[in-house]
């Protein structure tokens, strides 16, 4: 077992330990390199008429996304006022038994109902997570293992796109922190990630997985002399849908609000803008049209930052405003025990969103779609009283016209 002295030279120690395994993700080519357009300009009758009877009738695809939680408030070690290595450890230990509480496992089990009940093609999942102690070999708690094993126990065929070393999965974030144990003193190591998983049928179809961290990330100070870089990213894959391509996209931006519907810190803000500026480059230099889902941290009133009206104004459509949704669309944020009574949902922050070449020049969609949460209702709890998540998740089965549009 490792263990760290608390005098000042030990501080020095976890500093450098703490900084030393900090990680980020190197950013792999972003560049257009997905499954040729099948139409780059105006396309004419005669054109539509050649689209073949497997391209007959709109593509259905269904698309989830879901900001599945790590399980505790992390914004807790901020509350510490310059804090020597033991009260970090101590806070850690209350922190890591938040997320004992939170009981992921049973959660997770929760969540693959609700994936079994729609049957997604594409699931966007945010705030994947493991967590490993230096002293134990093997990893804690891996959330995706988790999930996994959930999905697979009820018959259900879902896989990360991985070709070569490539993978549909950014790591955002790896933080090594000191940790009490039975045994004492013990590190213990977060790593937090987004991924896209795809049904077996549409990963036959599954090219280009793509992965990236954004250049600004976010800096947290602990105290004088130690700061914790918080990066995040972003994951995309092609696929092909009635032999039409779409590339999908999930991400997690970094948060700017302060309070409900507040953008107080400037900091806060300019992180929150360069993630979301460097997104809206990597998505509209896709050359087939993009899926975008994940929690972008922008309410669609846009009371907290300008990035949901952004993406708007470049072309995207909110499956959420297709049609008839039901009700106002909160999916964030329940008590960070997961225990409260009544949905405290208040947010619209996660989305599935599309573009093509016509909703860039238009602004509209052509085709449908039916829009509707997961995981916000009562009925959705587990047995315990857990919420599945603080965030709801959103379920889109986007009815897209075939043919025009699928070059940007």
């Amino acid at each position: 077992m490792r263990s760290l002295s608390t005098d000042r030279g030990g501080g020095r120690l976890f500093a450098f330990l703490l900084l030393g395994v900090l990680a980020l993700v190197g950013c792999k080519d972003a560049g257009p390199l997905g499954p040729a357009s099948s139409s780059t300009g105006e396309t004419g009758a005669a054109d539509d008429a050649a689209l073949s009877n497997g391209r007959a009738g709109s593509p259905a695809l269904g698309v989830m996304t879901w900001n599945i939680y790590i399980g505790a408030d992390l914004n807790k070690l901020l509350e510490l006022q310059d804090p020597t290595d033991i009260e970090i450890a101590l806070k850690v230990t209350e922190l890591f038994g938040d997320i004992l509480a939170t009981d992921f496992p049973t959660r997770a089990g929760a969540i693959a109902d609700q994936i079994e009940f729609f049957d997604p093609e594409v699931i966007g999942l945010n705030e994947m997570s493991t967590f490993d102690f230096a002293s134990t070999p093997g990893v804690e708690l891996d959330y995706l293992a988790i999930l996994m094993a959930e999905l697979a126990a009820r018959g259900l065929d879902y896989v990360l796109p991985v070709e070569g070393t490539d993978e549909a999965r950014s790591k955002n974030f790896e933080v090594t922190l000191p940790i009490i144990t039975a045994a004492g003193l013990d590190l213990i190591t977060l790593v937090d990630y987004d991924v896209i998983l795809l049904r077996g049928d549409i990963a036959a179809t599954a090219s280009n997985p793509m992965n990236a961290t954004f250049a600004q990330p976010l800096p947290i100070p602990i105290r004088e002399g130690l700061t914790i870089i918080k990066p995040s990213g972003w994951a995309s894959v092609d696929i092909l849908v009635k032999d039409l391509p779409y590339r999908v996209f999930t991400t997690h931006i970094e948060p700017a609000d302060t309070g409900p519907c507040e953008t107080a810190n400037p900091g806060l803000l300019f992180v929150h803008d360069a993630q979301a500026g460097e997104l809206m480059g990597i998505v509209a230099a896709s050359p087939v049209p993009v899926v975008l889902t994940g929690d972008l941290n922008s309410d669609a009133s846009g009371c907290t930052t300008a990035t949901y009206e952004d993406l708007i104004d470049m072309g995207f459509v909110d499956a959420w405003t297709i049609g008839q949704p039901r009700g106002l669309g909160f999916t964030s944020n329940q008590d960070s025990d997961l225990l409260n009574a009544a949905s405290k949902l208040f947010h619209r922050i996660d989305f599935v969103l599309y573009r093509d070449a016509f909703t860039a020049e238009k602004g509209k969609f052509r085709g449908s779609s039916h829009t509707e949460l997961v995981g916000e209702a009562e009925a959705d709890k587990t047995s315990t009283g857990l919420w599945p998540s603080d965030h709801a998740g959103v379920m889109a089965e986007l009815r897209i016209a075939p043919g025009r549009g699928h070059g940007n």
